[in-house]
């Protein structure tokens, strides 16, 4: 079982987009799947069809049973008849309580979200594990970087968000010493993904170009920005389900596959 972090320390370069796209189509792929929403405001769920809900906040502070906050999404959320789900997709949700918890947890409970996410795979079979998180720093961020096993680096292709990768490596890299040191596990990126790209902008393409320098043989495939994207959001869907047979759903498809390699 791998635990992807979905991350960048940029807000607005679309991390739960590219997350919940990837929970889904891995789902819809066949694995067991769960998304958890670290992040306050909760658009995982908002994405996914689903309610908005404290269930990050339940499971770690209130001690409530994975069956009273973990929710099966209904599959047909994110797939059609065309590309049936062949897994199960859950969504660990957050809401506004979710910055409260580095707060309220007891000094002794620094493994504590490790420890979850280990025996919520263990309970519910699961394959991996998507972490939707938050786009600024919080003292929550120790919490993830103990438990991720991997990194997808989600960036727009801009100079600015750039930085945001280094700053997120930068981090990875400080709390993989403790990593190693504390459990003897590795972390790793998986893969950077340019998100928001205008093909026919040079900048673009010259900030992409430099990216792959800059990290060879980690830089995927770039997302194209298409309206359809922020179409579904606004509908409160998946682009599997909005234009199963558009650009973006093959985009989202090859997101997912490209994943599914690496891992």
């Amino acid at each position: 079982m791998k635990i992807i972090a979905v991350t960048n320390r940029k807000g607005g370069v679309g991390k739960s987009t590219i997350s919940t796209h990837l929970a889904a189509g891995l789902a819809a792929r066949g694995w067991n799947v769960a998304i958890v929403d670290t992040d306050s405001q909760g658009h995982a769920s908002l994405m996914l069809g689903m309610p908005e809900e404290n269930g990050l906040f339940g499971l770690m502070i209130d001690k409530l049973p994975f069956q009273d906050v973990l929710r099966l999404v209904p599959p047909e959320h994110y797939s059609t008849s065309d590309h049936p789900s062949h897994g199960n997709l859950y969504l660990l949700p957050s809401s506004d309580r979710t910055c409260q918890i580095p707060y309220m947890l007891k000094p002794d409970e620094s493994f504590l979200f490790l420890q979850l996410m280990e025996d919520m795979a263990d309970e519910y079979n699961l394959d991996t594990i998507v972490i939707d998180t938050n786009p600024t720093m919080s003292l929550f961020d120790g919490a993830i970087y103990l438990a991720a096993d991997g990194y997808v680096y989600v960036t727009e292709c801009e100079r600015l968000s750039f930085d945001g990768i280094a700053k997120a490596i930068d981090q990875m890299d400080r709390f993989g010493a403790q990593r190693r040191q504390y459990l003897g596990r590795e972390s790793r990126i998986v893969g950077i993904l340019p998100n928001k790209m205008r093909p026919d902008t040079r900048n673009h393409r010259h900030n992409i170009r430099k990216l792959s320098e800059a990290f060879p043989g980690l830089v995927w495939k770039p997302i194209t920005l298409r309206t359809i994207w922020t179409e579904a959001t606004n509908a409160e869907e998946l682009v599997y389900t909005y234009a199963p047979t558009g650009q973006e759903a093959r985009d989202a498809w090859g997101l997912t596959d490209r994943t599914m390699q690496a891992i």
